[in-house]
């Protein structure tokens, strides 16, 4: 068996570049992993089209993702997101994000792009995401 030697500093430029990496797939993950799980709460608002945020609403809270979710034309308003972790740079709630979009999706039967534009991550005081239809300015 062979072995490489790094000097410190290369090794610390090696290691930030599998951190930023898996941080990304990561990210990608959970909100994919979100879209799938939020495909499952919009088919089951479906069923009563005339309550289907408030439904979406109500699965969130007893599933233990969010303390309370305001949905609105154009964004979703969370208080006490499950994925909030103490305190970063970047928002952090990328499977609710997931989520929040399938919903959107589900009830405007359109594409649209989700935002997470306030984070309590950041030491914002709640989450804010930003819906946007897609091909819409």
């Amino acid at each position: 068996m062979k072995f490489v030697k790094f000097s410190q500093a290369e090794f610390e430029e090696i290691r930030k570049l599998y951190e930023g990496v898996m941080a990304q797939a990561c990210h990608g993950l959970f909100f994919r992993e979100g879209m799938i799980l939020g495909d499952e709460i919009s088919k089951i608002a479906m069923q009563e089209p005339e309550k289907y945020f408030e439904i979406c609403a109500n699965l969130l809270r007893a599933k233990g993702w969010v303390d309370n979710i305001v949905f609105q034309e154009s964004s979703a308003v969370v208080e006490g997101s499950f994925e909030v972790v103490g305190s970063s740079d970047e928002a952090t709630c990328h499977r609710l994000r997931g989520m929040i979009r399938k919903m959107y999706e589900g009830q405007l039967r359109k594409r649209v792009h989700c935002e997470e534009v306030e984070c309590a991550s950041r030491g914002d005081g709640r989450c804010v995401f930003k819906i946007e239809k897609e091909g819409e300015d």
